[in-house]
C-alpha cells in the first residue's frame, strides 16, 4: 500500500458500490454494465496500439536484432491490422464476459447468504469487497517489492 489514502479510498468505493444490488437494475442498465467496460477496454487498447511504434522494443531479451540496411528490424514491425483487430475484439469480448459473469456471481453469492439466514447480505458482501481490495493492494505491493529486490545489482 504505497499510497495508503488511495488504497483506503478505492477500498471504500468498492464497498460502497457493492452495497448496490444489481438485481434491481433495469435490463438497459445491466446491458450497459456489461457492454460499456468492454468497449472502453477495446478503445483503450486501440489507443495504446496506435501510439506504440515498437521502435524501442526487442522481442529477444538481451539481444538486438540486426537487419540489412534499409530494412525495418523485426522488433520494430507493428502487428498487422487483422491481428490488432482480433486482439482488440478479444479483449473487449473477454471484458464483457467477465462483467456478465460478475453479475451472476453477485446474484449467486447474495442468494447463498440469504439461504444461510444472513439478514443483510449486501453489507457482508461490501465488507468482503473492502477486505479483498485491501488484500490485493497489499499483495501487489509485496510483489513489487520482491521484483524490485530481484532487479537490484549484486553487491
Amino acid at each position: 500500500m504505497n499510497n495508503f489514502v488511495l488504497s483506503l479510498t478505492s477500498s471504500a468505493a468498492a464497498g460502497a458500490l457493492t452495497l448496490i444490488s444489481p438485481s434491481g437494475w433495469s435490463p438497459r442498465v445491466r446491458a450497459a454494465y456489461v457492454v460499456v467496460p468492454g468497449v472502453l477496454v477495446a478503445a483503450a487498447g486501440a489507443w495504446a496500439l496506435s501510439h506504440n511504434t515498437g521502435e524501442n522494443e526487442s522481442f529477444v531479451a538481451g539481444a538486438e536484432l540486426e537487419a540489412p540496411t534499409g530494412e525495418v528490424p523485426v522488433s520494430a514491425q507493428r502487428l498487422p491490422v487483422a491481428a490488432r483487430a482480433a486482439l482488440l475484439l478479444s479483449l473487449g469480448a473477454a471484458t464483457c464476459g467477465i462483467q456478465a459473469a460478475s453479475l451472476r456471481i453477485d446474484a449467486m453469492l447474495e442468494r447463498w447468504l440469504v439461504g444461510r439466514g444472513v439478514t443483510h447480505p449486501r453489507r457482508w458482501m461490501a465488507a468482503l469487497a473492502v477486505l479483498a481490495s485491501l488484500g490485493m493492494d497489499a499483495a501487489g505491493d509485496r510483489v513489487s517489492t520482491l521484483v524490485g529486490e530481484d532487479r537490484r545489482p549484486a553487491s
